[in-house]
This record gives structure tokens, sequence and C-alpha cells, in this order.
């Protein structure tokens, strides 16, 4: 699943609407909404933790499809057109020591 489609289940699961998550986190709705239409890059660990608590979602699995959202932008404009599936979130899994 797309980071922002990731996101905005986890909005709505919480009843929350853009504005409101923004708002409880500090960013702009503006960028929510890009965020979740896959047109900015993933939040950093910093505003994923702040989204985390106010969705009441684990903060790792949210910085984790972040963090594979923001390595896969980056691959696409280095030239990799296609990256597996399973190799970002098991990278992240790596960085962080959960295997």
């Amino acid at each position: 699943m797309k980071f922002g489609a990731y996101l905005k289940q986890a909005r709505l699961k919480a009843k929350l609407t853009q504005s409101d998550l923004a708002r409880k986190c500090g960013v702009s709705d503006a960028y929510l909404n890009r965020v979740e239409k896959q047109k900015a890059d993933p939040p950093t660990r910093q505003v994923c933790r702040a989204l985390a608590r106010a969705l009441g979602v684990e903060q790792n699995d949210l910085w984790k499809h972040a963090f594979a959202a923001r390595l896969e932008r980056w691959l696409r404009k280095e030239g990799f057109k296609k990256t597996p599936g399973d190799l970002l979130p098991a990278f992240f899994d790596t960085l962080i020591g959960r295997e």
C-alpha cells in the first residue's frame, strides 16, 4: 500500500479530518493533502512521531511506511524504475534491528 493511502486510511479510522490531523501535528493541511495524494515527499521521522501519536498508531509502523516511500521516491529519481515490494520494508527492519 502506498504511503498516502496508508496515512489516509489511518486518518479516517481515527475519525480525523486533514485539518484536525494537521493541527495536532503542527503541519499544514495542504501538506497532508499532498502527501495523501502522493504529490509530496512522505514525512520525516519527527513528523511521523507526531502523526502516530495523533492517529493512535504504532510509531515504527508509520515510519516504516514513510521510510519505504521516501526511499522508493529517491530510487526512482536515481533511475531505478522498479524495486521489489518486500525489499524496502525488510531494509527498514534491518536498519532498526528488527529481523
